[in-house]
């Protein structure tokens, strides 16, 4: 057996999950620590930095513990990240605020009007890439920053992200963040590969108070005694940048190469692709990253997909979840399976949190529609499982107008452990859906992977594929997609009908 292992830290909003893994990519031992947010007012989501840090900690001594590896052979460290936020530090590297901004605060929406009343929302996007709401991106929260906490914003010396901030506390070094965390900002020119000099004026914000944009594969340093003591580990492990979490999934899912696919059914969903430019068009925003290496990651979203199916299961089954207790989900799956491709005629439009990248207003709701009295739960549920698929294909569709699409993608993320839905995405898509082995830690493994590769463990990304092990697949039916075709003009006319009904009903205060 080998004794050269990597730790991968698959840092989410909800917490932290620490994974050992080998350099041929096998799994060891995972620890989870959970990580509160806080919700001081309205649209506010903060976090404590100094909490991160406690549950890295934590979670490292205990899964180094469980694998049995030895802490010298722990070789690398990095991170699958949220980010979208902008912590503030001061020259010696302390915390100017207890509790930062989440990527999901949305307090910065006035600013965010301002950005783009000066700059347009297409011109914003073309430069950028950035295609979720604006309020969401750090080029508001900045201007926020500047505008209601100036003293802070002044004092800074530097602006991170979570990866950045813990690697901070590992190594004592702040220089690089990652490409994909830069063009998660609202400040990067996905174009130029630079900081963007108008994005910058228009927000307020200084670039020396920026990090420098590097690979994910970037070193940053060695634990430092400090860390390494508080760690359970040794100064010999390198701490390597780096990812954007949505990324390191696919990168765990296998996708490196030019135009491979990856579908994730997470609490939103969303179809990504690989290329070496971006892939944009009219009439709608994908949203595009340049994730370095010559590459662009471009991802079309449904902005709820299991979020939404969890609603109906918990809202609508309570008879299902009397009955079956813990195995509710195995049980309202054998029901959507009896109703069959369409629902009878039923359809979801799992838009409870603003729709989808062709359809996206904050006005949006979901919606139930075609229920008739001889429909039963069976087709409620299969049309829950079915709407976030319906949202995706319309993605698919764009790639294939773009000439992009291959006959297979992977498929990653907690809606992937179904098997029906994996069915139900492989006749809608018409390419064959390959589900990973251990999708719970599939995060954690991109991790792995860029903390191997950037450790000199891993020859290149271009060797990754041979680390990723799959598990099981699903072909298209022909029939079946043939109605998925047939229906996919109705469900997005269902969108077109009710946007205006509910930009109406979002005038009302209940």
């Amino acid at each position: 057996m080998s004794n050269q292992y990597v730790l991968a830290h698959d840092f989410g909003t909800s917490g932290d999950k620490a994974c050992i893994f080998d350099i041929d990519g096998n799994f060891l031992a995972e620890a989870y620590y959970p990580i509160k947010t806080y919700y001081p007012q309205p649209d506010w989501a903060e976090q404590r930095p100094e909490e991160w840090w406690q549950a890295v900690k934590d979670a490292t001594h205990e899964v180094v513990a469980k694998s049995g590896v030895a802490p010298k052979d722990v070789k690398a460290i990095s991170f699958s990240s949220h980010g979208m936020t902008a912590i503030p530090v001061d020259k010696d590297g302390n915390l100017l605020l207890e509790q930062v901004m989440t990527w999901m605060d949305a307090r910065s929406t006035r600013e965010a009007e301002y950005i783009l009343g000066h700059i347009g929302a297409r011109k914003r996007y073309e430069k950028t890439g950035n295609s979720f709401d604006v309020a969401l991106y750090p080029s508001s929260k900045l201007l926020w920053m500047k505008r209601n906490l100036p003293e802070v914003y002044n004092k800074a010396v530097k602006f991170l992200n979570p990866k950045e901030y813990l690697a901070y506390r590992m190594t004592g070094i702040y220089r690089n963040t990652d490409y994909g965390d830069a063009g998660m900002s609202g400040l990067y020119n996905m174009n130029t590969h630079r900081w963007d000099e108008e994005l910058m004026r228009i927000s307020g914000v200084d670039e020396e108070k920026l990090l420098v944009p590097a690979e994910n594969t970037t070193p940053v340093g060695n634990l430092t005694k400090r860390a390494a003591a508080d760690m359970g580990l040794t100064t010999d492990t390198l701490v390597v940048l780096g990812s954007w979490d949505n990324y390191a999934c696919a990168l765990g899912g296998g996708v490196r190469k030019k135009n491979t696919f990856v579908t994730c059914l997470g609490t939103a969903g969303w179809v990504g692709v690989n290329n070496e430019k971006p892939l944009i068009a009219d009439g709608f925003m994908s949203n595009v990253v340049y994730v370095g290496d010559g590459t662009y990651f471009t991802s079309v979203h449904s902005h709820s997909a299991c979020a939404a199916y969890e609603w109906v299961v918990q809202n609508l089954c309570a008879d299902l979840r009397e009955k079956y207790g813990k195995q509710v989900h195995e049980a309202a799956t054998e029901l959507a399976e009896q109703a069959g491709a369409g629902a009878n005629g039923v359809f979801f439009l799992p838009s409870m949190f603003s729709g989808n990248t062709f359809y996206s207003d904050a006005s949006l709701a979901g919606s139930l529609v075609g229920l008739k009295m001889h429909h039963t739960k069976a087709d409620i549920l299969r049309a829950a499982m079915e709407g976030p698929a319906f949202d995706l294909m319309m993605g698919v569709d764009f790639y294939k107008m773009m000439g992009v699409m291959t006959d297979e993608a992977r498929l990653i993320g907690g809606g992937a452990n179904n098997r029906l839905w994996m069915q139900i995405l492989s006749n809608m898509f018409g390419v064959k859906m390959i589900r990973p082995k251990n999708l719970q830690y599939i995060g954690a493994l991109g991790a792995a992977l860029i903390a191997g590769v950037g450790a000199g463990l891993i020859s290149s990304f271009d060797a990754v594929s041979d680390v990723i092990q799959l598990s099981d697949s699903a072909q298209p039916d022909g029939g079946e997609m043939e109605k998925y075709r047939r229906l996919l003009p109705v469900f997005k006319h269902f969108y077109e009908s009710l946007m205006p009904a509910y930009k109406e009903l979002s005038q009302f205060t209940f």
